[in-house]
């Protein structure tokens, strides 16, 4: 007879996860998630209960969720527990649709994929509803573009990294950004840089979209300050998805101000899963 599932009881799932060591990254595997935190699959060398610890979990869907959680156990040698801490809306739904697709329940008090809560455009000023989208393939930008517009956002198109950086030098009203990985001239890497460097943009949600399969590539980009990473080759609706990700990160702020924060907050990278 099968045990009654419990809220926030943790499920078994075997996933991949590359977490910040104390001077060096390391693979492992996540072998327990709940919405609550995880347990990780290798010694923790270097950190002590109450350190936290960064990392990045790759998902069935191929996209790679980053979080991070505050160290709560550690079982030597098998592997320590983290307990999840800063959890955005984009985060719990993330986590949600992990623990129903591994048959656990998220809980009442956590949203579910189903009922997470979208701001329609007519909800977004009109001066936060423009996306810029940079990227050299003809093909994808036309597709990503598309998306954009059948979501009610208007699409600012451009081919490669310099128009991008041109645009931006001359405008930061953007609602968020979705760029190549690589691109002529000024990479996607580059111009999230720029944009860290620049006060007016440091709070610009970026997406980034790829066919590079080097994890330090991903790696770099996450840790230089993308929201939401997406591997090539991806399927509309996990565009869409990204785009409400990047969206939603900016309801509550004015970004029509080109005044940023003197002390603007950590930008925290997540990506979306989509259970197939």
């Amino acid at each position: 007879m099968m045990s009654e599932v419990k809220p926030n009881d943790p499920v078994t799932v075997s996933l991949e996860v590359v977490w910040q060591g104390s001077s060096w990254k390391q693979d492992a595997r996540m072998s327990e998630i709940s919405m609550e935190g995880c347990f990780i699959d290798c010694k923790v060398q270097g950190r002590v209960l109450g350190d936290m610890v960064e990392f990045k979990v790759h998902l069935p869907s191929g996209l790679w969720v980053s979080l991070r959680g505050v160290l709560v156990q550690e079982d030597y040698p098998m592997g320590f527990g983290l307990r999840f801490t800063g959890l955005t809306d984009g985060d719990k739904r993330v986590l949600s649709e992990v623990v129903i697709a591994h048959g656990g329940d998220p809980g009442e008090s956590h949203t579910s994929p189903q009922a997470v809560e979208v701001k329609t455009p007519a909800q977004i000023p009109v001066e936060r509803r423009r996306i810029l989208v940079a990227d050299d393939d003809e093909l994808t930008l036309r597709m990503v573009s598309a998306i954009v517009e059948t979501e009610g956002y208007q699409a600012v198109s451009v081919s490669d990294g310099r128009q991008a950086l041109r645009l931006l030098q001359q405008d930061a009203t953007f609602s968020a950004a979705i760029f190549d990985m690589m691109m002529p001239h000024l990479q996607g890497l580059d111009l999230i840089l720029y944009m860290k460097a620049d006060k007016r943009l440091q709070l610009m949600p970026v997406g980034m979209i790829t066919a590079e399969q080097d994890p330090k590539v991903w790696v770099e980009s996450v840790s230089a300050g993308a929201s939401v990473f997406l591997p090539k080759p991806f399927t509309p609706p996990q565009v869409q998805m990204m785009l409400r990700m990047l969206t939603s990160k900016v309801d509550n702020l004015d970004i029509s101000s080109t005044q940023a924060p003197e002390h603007p907050p950590a930008r925290k990278s997540v990506a979306l899963s989509l259970v197939r």
